[in-house]
């Protein structure tokens, strides 16, 4: 779409020399918004080297850089953020997500868009959403499918995928496809909604007959005891007959961006639900909720452990078999030297479970996983010493381990993945990693537990720990720092400590990428 610089010229000659990817795609950015030649002392020569084909050179290798993960999601060049509009639509899970293509760096927001059968192979597809100008550019929001046709969108029998999203000149407003998400056509009555925020997730609420938005906001105010007044940083609710007009509702102070609100059986506990409310941050709290106001029974309670690696995370609307799937950003996982900048996190399935301090918000890998292994080895019930462990080789990047372990008499039990250790000694209550980020008091495993396990996807720099089936949780970088091994040891004060490893899975991943973006 270059409808914003009709009537402008720009010239360009192509050059012999090698310009790093990120440094074009910025310098055409630039070029793009005032008349500009670009010109070369061997137009000739360099001319020669141009052609046409059906795929840029070198597209087989693109997927397959040294440094690029193979088991997470990340586009074939520019930077990424927030997940978008996920929701499965017309029989594919549909990642849209914050997109620069033509610069490394945050900058000129689009909405990139990928596509799924299995929520593991993803095809990249073009971009979905473009700045509306200048200055205008296409912040986070959400997607939703309307069968009952509420909003009047339905053409030639065709209900589009809707995405919801923050224009950040104007207002959260409405974009419509009637090609699966290929192309989008404005909404004529954009915007639907302005105040002062961003991030629209929007939902239908079946027993309300109505749709839901929870949006953050921090343009209201409050009055404090001094008499003054005071901005609120909260997610706010408003509801909607038919996705154009909206009417607030209520709202919950204490969050920041890119707000969720979501309903979760508890598990063990037939016909028990809570509400989970959280933010970009991974604080979440539980609440119930009557389509109009949120009311919170179980106070804040952090997510993730894992300082910040995590981010921005959304859930999938309209799953068909009702699973509450999560797809986060790996913020901060940089590959140097790339044409591409930082991952999608790996999809979890959420749960509620009883904990011995209440409920928790609980991810694990989603089953599909499974899909990806080879190479597999299982070791089962070894008992291990403090001068025995077990060991396996592992000749991948990305892998998947599960280790779960009779804790025994022995202090600290844990895994090494490639020398880099992961552990928990269940006397002081910490889990431990190579990384500083998680030492520390976590007191969130039950220290009455006689089992413990460490679950870990290692892709490149990426790493994902879970703790427990996800009763902790972290993310962060990771290290390769010697050998090709998978080890479980234990730790503790004598010679005679010992426990039970009751089962090691080391699988190596195949490529996500293999033969998945070609027509």
């Amino acid at each position: 779409d270059v409808s914003r610089h009709q009537g402008k010229t720009l010239s360009v000659a192509v050059s012999h020399e090698n310009i790093p990817m990120s440094g074009a795609f910025s310098n055409l950015t630039q070029a793009s918004n005032k008349n500009t030649a670009i010109s070369s002392a061997q137009r000739s020569k360099a001319l020669q080297m141009v052609f046409a084909a059906d795929h840029f050179p070198g597209e087989d290798s693109v997927y397959a850089e040294q440094k690029r993960p193979q088991a997470h999601y990340s586009a074939r060049r520019g930077w990424i953020n927030d997940p978008n509009g996920l929701i499965y639509y017309n029989h594919e899970y549909h990642l849209f997500y914050q997109h620069n293509p033509y610069g490394w760096a945050w900058g000129n927001m689009h909405w990139g868009h990928a596509t799924s059968q299995d929520l593991i192979h993803w095809k990249e597809q073009p971009e979905a959403i473009y700045p509306f100008g200048e200055k205008d550019a296409a912040f986070s929001g959400s997607a939703v499918y309307d069968p009952l046709n509420t909003a009047g969108f339905r053409k030639n029998g065709i209900d589009p995928l809707i995405a919801v999203y923050t224009s950040t000149g104007r207002g959260e407003c409405l974009k419509l496809s009637y090609d699966n998400g290929i192309t989008f056509e404005e909404y004529e009555g954009n915007p639907i909604l302005k105040h002062q925020g961003r991030d629209p997730k929007v939902f239908w609420y079946e027993p309300g007959k109505h749709w839901v938005m929870v949006v953050w906001d921090f343009g209201m105010t409050k009055k404090m005891s001094t008499g003054d007044d005071a901005i609120m940083n909260q997610q706010v609710i408003y509801t909607s007959p038919d996705l154009k007009n909206w009417t607030y509702q209520s709202g919950v102070e204490g969050f920041f961006e890119c707000p969720e609100l979501f309903e979760l059986p508890v598990e063990g506990e037939a016909g028990e639900t809570r509400w989970v409310m959280y933010d970009a941050t991974g604080r979440y709290v539980l609440g119930d909720f009557d389509g109009k106001r949120f009311t919170v029974t179980q106070t804040f309670r952090q997510y993730d452990y894992g300082g910040g690696y995590f981010y921005a995370s959304q859930t999938f609307n309209n799953t068909p078999d009702n699973r509450r799937i999560q797809q986060g950003w790996g913020r901060g996982l940089i590959h140097a030297g790339m044409p591409f900048n930082q991952p999608m996190l790996f999809p979890t399935e959420l749960r509620l479970k009883k904990s011995f301090d209440g409920l928790r918000l609980c991810p694990s890998p989603i089953s599909e996983i499974t899909r990806l292994h080879q190479n597999s080895q299982v070791l089962e019930n070894r008992m291990i010493r403090l001068d025995n462990g077990v060991s396996l080789n592992v000749h991948s990047d990305a892998v998947h381990v599960i280790a779960e372990f009779e804790k025994g008499d022995a202090t600290t039990f844990g895994i090494s993945v490639h020398g880099y250790e992961l552990s928990y000694d269940h006397l002081l209550g910490e889990f431990l990693a190579m990384h500083g980020e998680t030492n520390g008091k976590t007191n969130y495993v039950n220290p009455d537990s006689e089992t413990f396990k460490i679950e870990a996807i290692i892709d490149k720099n990426i790493l994902e720990v879970f703790v427990n089936d996800g009763e902790l949780y972290y993310v962060l970088p990771f290290d390769k720092v010697k050998n090709n091994q998978v080890d479980a040891f234990i730790k503790g004060r004598g010679n005679d400590r010992k426990a039970l490893l009751k089962k090691l899975e080391v699988h190596e991943l195949v490529s996500i990428w293999s033969g998945r973006n070609r027509d």
